[in-house]
């Protein structure tokens, strides 16, 4: 009978707040779902080339999985209602809920930037970038376990965490936890922003021209190389790397609920909960779009197959191969634009982004894997 009372109290306000947060986590779990199982099917079945990535991929999609399942269970229990209209049964299952989404949403990060660190390792095969994301992988290991760690125990004792009637336990202040959260957003947001100019150092020191240096850049900073006659579907996909890095930076402002302290915690922290599932489901996406252009729907719409005849940007730069210039006319031909790694980066389409950028040997000179 209560919570038919607290079903009939919920008011617009409350209702939208729900709807976004469902419609937010279920849009972009899905889109994540299909583009990652994508990347695996191609990956596995026509390049045939499975990594140590793509193993990651995996073990991320079903971490992240989890945690949307998790936030549409939050939602469900009264994540976007005001917490006085919230039923003592629903708010004791929320206030668990969303004490397990605290202790494990720093796994779901981690497993997301995992996966684009061996990514990153495999596209750019150089010794300091090789050194800088297994420093990075180790630093974020050690730091989402610490992390996680100080979360879970903010309570003595713990179960003071989630249940309510234990009166007398010694917790952080809400102030003290917008202190801890604030700082592993900025933490993490340092760490995007150094995979997002790590690449472009390695890119500002080809030997090519400024525009396709430019080209590459946009490559690794949107997830998805789009030329100017590439399909409306192609442009709209790419925006999911660009929302992907801001995400973690747009999410510090839906921390204020812990530093102005609140009584109304269902509702006061459902940005923070949505944005967080756009973080880590478009990370995957943005990581893995690079790998579609296998597909018949990019080849018939993509950059590769141009109207009039005329070569796409994916056809007229091979410098990544070809640094100096010195490969032999006769050996030119022809390549089938994949994406990013592939449209401008690749050979052929087997490689599938294999070690692209190689470290310089003894004479000076980049070589490549054949």
């Amino acid at each position: 009978m209560s919570t038919t009372v607290a079903d009939t109290s919920v008011t617009a306000e409350e209702r939208y707040m729900q709807s976004l947060i469902y419609g937010l986590i279920i849009s972009t779990g899905i889109l994540s779902m299909i583009v990652c199982s994508l990347r695996l099917y191609i990956r596995a079945f026509i390049i045939r080339v499975f990594g140590v990535d793509d193993i990651a991929v995996c073990v991320a999609l079903v971490i992240t999985q989890s945690f949307n399942g998790l936030g549409i269970a939050i939602v469900y229990y009264g994540e976007g209602r005001h917490f006085s209209k919230v039923s003592a049964e629903d708010r004791a299952m929320w206030l668990k809920l969303y004490y397990v989404a605290m202790c494990i949403y720093l796994y779901a990060s981690l497993s997301v930037k995992i996966s684009l660190l061996l990514f990153l390792r495999r596209i750019f095969v150089k010794p300091w970038m090789n050194s800088l994301t297994v420093g990075m992988m180790i630093f974020q290991v050690l730091f989402s376990v610490s992390g996680s760690f100080v979360l879970a125990f903010q309570c003595n004792p713990v179960r003071a965490s989630f249940d309510l009637s234990i009166t007398n336990a010694t917790c952080y202040s809400q102030y003290k936890l917008f202190q801890i959260t604030l700082y592993q957003a900025v933490l993490i947001f340092v760490c995007d922003v150094v995979m997002l100019v790590a690449p472009i150092v390695i890119l500002c020191g080809l030997q090519m021209p400024t525009r396709k240096i430019v080209a590459l850049m946009i490559i690794f900073g949107s997830g998805l190389y789009t030329s100017r006659q590439n399909s409306t579907l192609e442009n709209l996909i790419s925006a999911a790397g660009i929302i992907a890095c801001i995400s973690p930076l747009v999410r510090f402002s839906t921390l204020d609920y812990l530093r102005h302290g609140t009584t109304d915690l269902t509702y006061d922290s459902s940005s923070s909960l949505y944005w967080m599932a756009i973080e880590f489901n478009l990370g995957l996406v943005a990581g893995s779009l690079s790998s579609l252009r296998p597909l018949p729907l990019f080849r018939r719409f993509g950059s590769s197959i141009q109207s009039g005849g005329k070569p796409s940007a994916g056809d007229e730069s091979r410098e990544l191969h070809n640094l100096n210039g010195s490969e032999p006319r006769s050996t030119k031909k022809r390549r089938i634009g994949l994406g990013m790694g592939t449209t401008i980066l690749q050979e052929s389409v087997n490689e599938s982004q294999e070690h692209i950028i190689h470290a310089k040997g003894d004479s000076g000179q980049p070589h490549t894997k054949v």
